[in-house]
């Protein structure tokens, strides 16, 4: 047996680091996309199972309103006291020719045929023919409004800057 021996290293065989870093970034550059998919695909997983399984709508606490707000031309608010005989009316804010608006649950011609509207401080007004229509007395008017779903409204005088209007029955 012959064997045939060739000398251990040849010179253009030699490597050197810098060829040897340049020849395997693909490879490298291939792990580290891989690592990085893998802690995005991770974490997302992770925010996932921390979401609520069922959404509910949030709890909204209200303190104070600010001064502009309160000082704010409409306020609305449900009306009270609808049962027994007086209920409140719900300040609009000021319209036509800048004079007070309020209104009430129900329209005009659920009201009975005689009523009062007492605006503080500003008018009392007893409606004695109520024809579900409207009532006029000096600058103050009561009428159905036009709006659906707003029941009647009063308007009170330009001069009247009260905000607290309400009706008894």
């Amino acid at each position: 047996m012959t064997k045939n021996h060739e000398p251990a290293q040849k010179c253009s065989e030699v490597v050197s680091v810098t060829e040897q870093s340049t020849h395997d970034a693909p490879a490298n550059n291939d792990r580290r996309n891989i690592l990085k998919k893998m802690a995005i695909g991770t974490v997302a997983v992770a925010g996932c199972s921390a979401l609520p399984s069922k959404w509910t709508s949030p709890i909204v606490e209200f303190g104070a309103l600010p001064a502009h707000a309160v000082t704010s031309g409409e306020v609305q608010a449900e009306p009270t006291n609808t049962d027994s005989g007086t209920e409140d009316g719900v300040y609009w804010g000021r319209f036509n020719g800048n004079r007070p608006t309020w209104y009430y649950s129900k329209t005009m011609a659920e009201y009975p045929q005689q009523f009062t509207v007492v605006i503080d401080g500003c008018a009392t007004v007893e409606v004695t023919s109520n024809d579900g229509h409207r009532f006029e007395s000096g600058d103050t008017i009561i009428k159905q409004s036009d709006v659906p779903g707003r029941g009647m409204a009063v308007i009170g005088s330009a001069a009247c800057y009260s905000k607290t209007s309400y009706i008894q029955y």
